[in-house]
């Protein structure tokens, strides 16, 4: 499948992007933050246009159509049957981490993270006054995953939240069945609320998995998970903020949308479009996508792999590399990549300073000049 715009620049200058504005040097390549530099499919483009036909954008509740896509969705593409009324509509991923936090026990109780992971996750529990207990993931075959024994004992009564990051954001590990199966056990035996975060559910380069949502994983278990996923990851679509929560319990849910009361402000009316389109319209550009993310993959682990200094293990997701920089002779990784004009993610802010994360969704030759960028780096210092 031939989708052209994915191998054309898109300039993003003078649009106020975040990601390139973050650094004055003209001459630093952006490879942080999590959005992509394709061009967003037209048929999203057309029914945000369409819209604004209307000339009134007030306060917007889902659409109906959007929420039966939306549950199509989950049963066309991961085999999940969830019922509409345990949708929740939120602006992003990440103020619904932030509402479950504050619904977890009391100040000072515990939410447990599998570490590294991504930094909301690590930050936003003591920034509601939790308390964040770490469990670290263990490396086994070239794989990042779940060590079962030190969940359990990382475990006492003030345990009331596990924050999982499913895919694995920034590892890149898609979990089996069978490892969220576990993980929805010991919460549920302990009565710990799981809230999966599963916004790259739509991003496997790994030729044969598929993600699997932790409330399928365990469907006799979910009404003590709580889901948050998005179509911003799946289709570019980080500016238009909608995401939604899955919650079949009432009693969560009920407690969940009271955290969200006042604080977390409504879905703006445009974004419910983007969503509605997207889910109805993108998936043959999403399928191009995958496909681009693969070659782009696969040119980034060739290139690291003729690094001496550098490696990095498989991605099953994501199009986040995490790369292990810990060999190279500097005090800072992060700022050695920066001088030679690569901005990437820190490792640190996820809890090892050992890597640093590439956002390689970008077009190959913005690709090849970052690595470019990298090895003559890596190569001063060999």
């Amino acid at each position: 499948m031939n989708h052209p715009c994915f191998d054309q620049p898109v300039s993003r200058r003078n649009t106020a992007s975040i990601k390139w504005n973050k650094y004055a040097d003209p001459d630093v390549i952006p490879m942080w933050v999590a959005d992509m530099e394709f061009a967003t499919e037209p048929k999203i483009i057309e029914a945000m246009t369409d819209r604004l036909q209307h000339p009134i954008l007030g306060y917007t509740s889902a659409p109906a159509d959007l929420k039966t896509a939306v549950i199509n969705y989950l049963s066309d593409r991961h085999d999940w049957q969830i019922d509409g009324d345990w949708l929740v509509w939120l602006p992003g991923v990440v103020p619904g981490v932030a509402a479950a936090c504050t619904m977890a026990g009391d100040v000072n109780d515990e939410v447990i993270v599998f570490s590294p992971i991504y930094h909301p996750l690590r930050y936003l529990p003591e920034m509601k006054n939790r308390n964040r207990v770490d469990v670290p993931l263990q490396y086994v075959n070239r794989r990042w995953t779940i060590d079962f024994d030190a969940f359990k004992e990382a475990i006492t009564p003030r345990s009331k939240m596990l924050l999982l990051c499913s895919p694995h954001n920034p590892t890149g590990t898609m979990f089996s069945s069978e490892e969220l199966r576990r993980v929805a056990d010991i919460c549920s035996d302990n009565n710990i609320l799981l809230v999966s975060d599963e916004i790259h559910c739509d991003l496997v380069l790994h030729p044969s998995k598929t993600h699997c949502p932790t409330g399928r994983a365990a469907s006799d278990r979910q009404n003590n998970i709580l889901t948050l996923m998005s179509p911003s990851k799946t289709f570019n679509l980080a500016g238009a903020n909608c995401s939604f929560a899955v919650i079949p319990d009432p009693a969560i849910r009920e407690r969940f949308s009271s955290a969200c009361l006042y604080t977390v402000p409504i879905v703006p009316t445009l974004s419910y479009t983007a969503a509605q389109a997207a889910y109805q319209h993108g998936w043959e550009w999403h399928q191009a996508l995958i496909d681009y993310l693969r070659g782009n993959l696969a040119t980034l682990r060739a290139a690291v792999d003729d690094m001496p200094l550098l490696s990095m293990d498989d991605i099953e997701s994501t199009y986040l590399g995490w790369i292990n920089t810990s060999r190279i002779p500097v005090e800072d990784a992060h700022d050695f990549f920066l001088k030679a004009g690569v901005g990437l993610s820190p490792g640190a802010q996820f809890g090892d300073a050992n890597f640093q994360r590439l956002n390689f969704a970008c077009c190959r030759e913005q690709l090849n000049q970052g690595i470019e960028k990298i090895a003559k780096a890596v190569n001063s210092v060999t």
